[in-house]
């Protein structure tokens, strides 16, 4: 059976990727730090006639990595391993307390290089296997008032990027999303009075599952995000005014 493992996996994106995949025929390994959550996601993929198991980890601790490393080796490689797992601290980044800003660097970004170091020591990527990393769109057009999350994203591009340099018997995806329907949006947007507009995750886990099957190196998703981007890179001195008023000031 095929193997996908997916960090974050227990809420928001990650659960529909799990089921997403688990509905294709993968065996879902998710990785998360929320036992209640991970067990109703194991539940409905197993009700559904599928096959899941858990690793309760914090990603923010460098141990809980090893880890997960190590549990991964013990079975079979991964022929999918999807970085979904992110968080954010909104506000002004000088107002942040260096502990919070390094939390979210540690689950963002060195935790998806870490497991992605440690999982090619030791053989737990499939050739020709994918990894997948949800970047955001903020690579583009900057997202003040979660400048931390912004920096933790875009390197997380530029690590796919050499990766995929690095490796090429690997199939790297990176994905640009904008704001989703999950927990994450609401807890971090500065507005979410708009929340219908958003991206469904369902419907993000099939756009990304789809790039998989096709061997995309690069998916943004839906046409408003990809011309956001595009403005974005060609004309910053429009787009990012309207970032600053839309979400800094919001914050401030």
């Amino acid at each position: 059976m095929k193997q996908c493992a997916i960090t974050g996996a227990a809420e928001g994106l990650g659960r529909a990727l799990a089921l997403r995949f688990a509905a294709a025929g993968y065996a879902i390994t998710g990785i998360d730090g929320d036992p209640g959550r991970a067990a109703e996601t194991t539940a409905e993929i197993a009700a559904a006639g599928g096959t899941a198991r858990f690793i309760l980890a914090d990603l923010a601790q460098e141990a809980a990595l090893a880890g997960v490393v190590a549990e991964l080796a013990a079975g079979p490689p991964s022929d999918v391993f999807i970085h979904n797992a992110g968080i954010s601290a909104a506000g002004p980044f000088e107002r942040l307390p260096l502990a919070v800003q390094m939390t979210v660097l540690d689950v963002n970004l060195v935790a998806p290089m870490q497991l992605t170091a440690g999982l090619l020591r030791v053989g737990g990527l499939s050739r020709p296997g994918a990894v997948v990393f949800v970047s955001s769109l903020a690579h583009f057009v900057s997202y003040p008032g979660a400048s931390v999350y912004a920096a933790s994203k875009d390197g997380l591009a530029a690590y796919a990027r050499s990766l995929r340099v690095a490796e090429p018997a690997l199939h790297v995806l990176t994905v640009f999303p904008g704001l989703t329907r999950p927990a994450h949006a609401r807890r971090y947007g500065p507005d979410n009075s708009r929340e219908a507009r958003r991206m469904p995750p369902e419907k993000l886990a099939e756009l990304i599952y789809r790039a998989v099957q096709r061997r995309q190196k690069v998916l943004i998703p839906g046409w408003r995000n990809r011309l956001v981007a595009l403005l974005g890179s060609l004309l910053p001195g429009l787009v990012e005014p309207v970032m600053r008023r839309s979400l800094y000031e919001r914050l401030t």
